[in-house]
């Protein structure tokens, strides 16, 4: 028999516990199985650790030098395992920044911040196709920063402990065909459109369909969906040629020949919100990514005419 750092153990338990029957309970072996080790380790090292008193067993000169100096093994050991454990989570690479968001311009743009901020880090970009999916991930906390939409009339709540800032006001605007008998206005009342056909997108994938409705109800009317369930680009090209008009985020739309016009008091509104883990690794540069996505879409903004000559009126949302 070869000894192993097993049977330090065994001899350590023994000598801490001052009796076989004690240590055998300790170790859950049988005593008569800890009493037949005991003696081959004995025989092993060439003498016996072991003497027997009234009280159970004492260690022998020899059990004393083999137990001192089978602490400091162990404790070597025990050393070992943990500082191995240390460097080897060292060692391994930080997990990947995880950013999340919905379709659109916005969530490309809080992936660059976060790369150009944390260029050395991997990083991971998941596109939620529905509201449902995002608020899954949100509530999952599989993420590490993300942005969502808040819309009044749908609104989203979060989990606890989440921390959250406000990036932008979007407000969606009617798509027309450029030869609409409305196209020349500058500004639309939603009244104005109770008889036109509508487009809408699926609901599913704009979050915008609920909101439509409360306001044309509110304007005294119900809007008339000749076509359902389109995708936002599919929308797009059906308005664009005359069958019917759709409700738009400008900043996600560019269709030639067809032409967006905001709504009067703005009923359709949505608050960009950047939301973030507290513990997450870019938390500490949550300020610096806030200014860099709202940079960004300001200069996106501008390239839409009418949606900037709304954003220079309109009041911003107060970070």
């Amino acid at each position: 028999m070869q000894v192993e750092l097993r049977h330090l153990q065994v001899i350590q338990s023994v000598a801490d516990a001052g009796s076989i029957s004690r240590a055998a309970a300790q170790l859950r072996i049988a005593q008569s199985g800890l009493t037949a080790q005991v003696q081959r380790i004995e025989q092993e090292l060439g003498g016996a650790l072991f003497r027997r008193t009234p009280s159970g067993v004492a260690l022998t000169d020899l059990g004393q030098h083999v137990v001192a100096r089978a602490r400091d093994v162990l404790a070597q050991f025990d050393d070992l395992v943990e500082s191995t454990k240390v460097l080897a989570v060292r060692d391994e690479p930080p997990a990947a920044i995880r950013v999340c968001g919905p379709l659109g311009p916005i969530t490309p743009m809080l992936a660059s911040a976060v790369r150009e901020l944390m260029p050395d880090r991997e990083q991971v970009t998941q596109l939620a196709h529905t509201p449902e999916t995002l608020n899954e991930v949100l509530h999952a906390s599989d993420f590490d920063i993300a942005v969502y939409g808040q819309q009044p009339s749908v609104p989203v709540q979060l989990p606890e402990g989440l921390r959250t800032r406000n990036l932008v006001n979007e407000t969606a605007y009617i798509g027309l065909s450029a030869s609409h008998r409305l196209a020349d206005r500058m500004a639309l009342r939603l009244a104005d459109l109770a008889d036109e056909d509508w487009v809408l997108p699926n609901e599913k994938l704009s979050g915008l369909t609920t909101s439509l409705r409360l306001a044309c109800e509110e304007a005294g009317f119900t809007p008339r969906c000749r076509h359902r369930g389109a995708d936002m680009a599919t929308a797009a090209m059906m308005v664009r040629c005359g069958h019917a008009i759709a409700a738009f985020y400008p900043s996600a739309v560019t269709v030639p020949g067809m032409v967006l016009r905001p709504l009067v008091g703005n009923p359709l509104q949505r608050t960009m919100q950047l939301v973030w883990r507290p513990t997450s690794p870019v938390a500490g540069l949550a300020d610096l990514v806030h200014a860099k996505v709202v940079k960004r879409y300001q200069t996106l903004v501008h390239d839409h005419p009418v949606y900037a000559a709304w954003w220079e009126s309109a009041t911003a949302v107060s970070p």
